[in-house]
């Protein structure tokens, strides 16, 4: 990385010659449109990306700070609710907002229960959730001044429903779980902790931010896979669901839901003596670009239920011939029961090493999603990746056989990277080495001292020699 000082130019550039450079930026970028990828980018196809451009290029400079100077974005907001909530079953009472993405959805639902719990509830700042959630979770309630009690998993990867119940006590403020959890793609018994938030009396946030804008169909293509979790339940009290992911919105926008607004009201900032006039926030942003609003809107009324069930059958069936050849290889195995087009492999006692196999795959050209507890690799079947699934999996085999073959091989890819580490025991350490690599990527070049800092790809590489426990391997 270069140590020169990097100033605002003298005068302007042409911009054809920025546009250049900043498609040259891309050169070593995750080559999500050739299927390569396996997370991160939710597309339909180019004419659709292209639509969402469109659609969000018309109010490119709208800013939503104030919901009553652009009624345009205040009804397509409301609008894109609706439809949220009519999927999911809620009834007129159900009332929301869009954000930012999952991160701000998950974000809110937490702070909107401290400021229903400091009226309702004194003293209460004890989230329960089984060890899956997101860590949005944990970084909210850090922010906050809650805390996570997470509970372990059961032998087949989803919540403990009786640990989370006796986990409950006076400084229990809320539940939350999983439609499913991320790494693996298992839903969580929505059902069962409905009941139990019912029988305390306490608020039950869904985190469907993965989940939200594709359960719905796969549950009318599969239903044998998807048992209810949303509104249907009287004890589920809010649910996040991404319209920037399977929604095929644009990044970042996402929508969270309340049963009513007796809720949604503690979501909301006021305050009316700044010298500027009253100040009113419905979510965590102040301005907010109109951009995201419009182009979920835009996506939503553009493809329909039909195209999302038909994209959704297409992804599902993505899922059973990816399953198939997981299958066929004797060294692998998926983890769970997953439930959508989220599922997570592993070989089998972790004999060969899979992240050798995940370093054989990124050596052909794949960005490999590692994970850990158990070490896995994740995947989800998304539009993009169905032209290139039978490429992967020629590629998957190519890579145990190499794994096998060569048993004394160290893996020394990436680490996980939706957790950052894997198979590291002392998590302390983990957590300062990846706080040093983001005060390298984020702070000044000229101040740091590389001879004393550890090489990020050598401390990587190290870490994933290390084992770990596979716990609930199916």
């Amino acid at each position: 990385m270069s140590t020169d000082k990097k100033r605002i130019p003298e005068t302007g550039q042409d911009p054809e010659k920025l546009l250049a450079a900043m498609e040259s930026f891309k050169s070593g970028d995750a080559r999500w449109k050739e299927g390569r990828t396996w997370s991160m980018v939710y597309q339909v196809d180019e004419a659709h990306n292209k639509f969402l451009k469109q659609a969000s290029n018309l109010f490119f400079s709208e800013s939503y700070i104030n919901p009553f100077a652009f009624e345009s974005l205040q009804r397509m907001e409301k609008e894109v609710v609706a439809m949220t909530a009519d999927m999911l079953h809620g009834d007129e009472q159900v009332a929301g907002t869009m954000t930012s993405g999952g991160t701000e959805s998950i974000f809110l639902a937490l702070y909107t229960y401290r400021e229903w719990g400091r009226k309702a509830k004194r003293g209460c700042t004890e989230v329960i959730a089984p060890a899956t959630i997101h860590p949005a979770f944990e970084k909210a309630a850090h922010i906050l001044g809650l805390q996570i009690k997470k509970v372990e998993v059961g032998e087949d990867g989803k919540a403990d429903v009786e640990a989370m119940r006796r986990k409950i006590g006076p400084g229990t403020l809320m539940l939350a779980a999983s439609a499913p959890s991320y790494p693996h793609g298992l839903l969580d018994p929505i059902p069962s902790i409905s009941q139990v938030a019912q029988e305390h009396q306490l608020p039950f946030h869904v985190d469907a931010c993965i989940g939200g804008f594709m359960l719905p169909w796969v549950e009318q293509l599969r239903p044998e896979l998807v048992h209810p979790w949303d509104f249907r339940l009287p004890g589920v009290t809010s649910i996040s669901a991404d319209t920037h992911k399977f929604a095929y919105g644009a990044k970042g926008s996402s929508v969270l839901l309340y049963r009513s607004m007796a809720y949604l009201r503690h979501q909301f900032f006021i305050t009316t003596d700044w010298a500027g006039g009253i100040y009113a926030s419905a979510t965590l942003l102040g301005s907010r670009s109109g951009g995201p609003i419009a182009a979920a809107w835009a996506a939503m009324n553009s493809l329909g239920r039909q195209r999302y069930l038909e994209l959704a059958g297409q992804v599902m069936a993505g899922v059973d011939q990816l399953k198939a050849a997981i299958e066929s290889i004797p060294e692998l195995d998926w983890i769970g029961a997953p439930c959508m087009n989220i599922l997570a492999f592993a070989t089998r006692n972790n004999r060969p090493d899979i992240f050798v196999v995940a370093d054989a795959l990124a050596e052909k050209g794949w960005y490999v999603d590692r994970q850990q507890r158990p070490n896995c690799i994740h995947v989800t079947v998304m539009p993009q990746n169905l032209p290139v699934l039978q490429a992967y999996i020629d590629d998957l085999r190519s890579a145990v056989a190499f794994a096998k073959a060569n048993p004394n091989a160290k893996a020394e890819g990436n680490a996980a990277l939706y957790g950052l580490m894997a198979r590291i025991p002392f998590r302390g350490m983990v957590a300062q080495n990846v706080r040093k690599m983001f005060e390298t990527l984020y702070g000044n070049p000229a101040e740091e001292d590389a001879s004393t800092e550890p090489e990020p790809a050598k401390w990587m590489g190290w870490a994933n020699r290390l084992l770990s426990f596979n716990p609930f391997r199916r």
